[in-house]
């Protein structure tokens, strides 16, 4: 992200801002939702793995679908 500010990539600031909101709304997010949090990981154990499991998987299958794409563009 640095590179390429330095670098005058004018979409690195827009992203810069879209990073500086999401975190600390998470953050915020999180403290004030800890308990309802903690309830819903505990109660839900296996669907909570089900979930981050498969959002895992998806996001494995784009990465290796975007370097495909990338290599056959090439």
């Amino acid at each position: 992200m640095t590179f390429a500010i330095a670098r005058g990539v004018p979409a690195a600031g827009t992203m810069m801002i879209g990073v500086a909101i999401t975190l600390p709304a998470v953050a915020i997010f999180s403290i004030l939702l800890r308990e309802r949090l903690v309830w819903f990981v505990e109660g839900r154990s296996r669907l909570f793995e089900a979930i981050t499991s498969s959002i895992e998987g998806l996001a494995g299958a784009a990465l290796i679908a975007l370097v495909i794409y990338e290599i056959l563009l090439r």
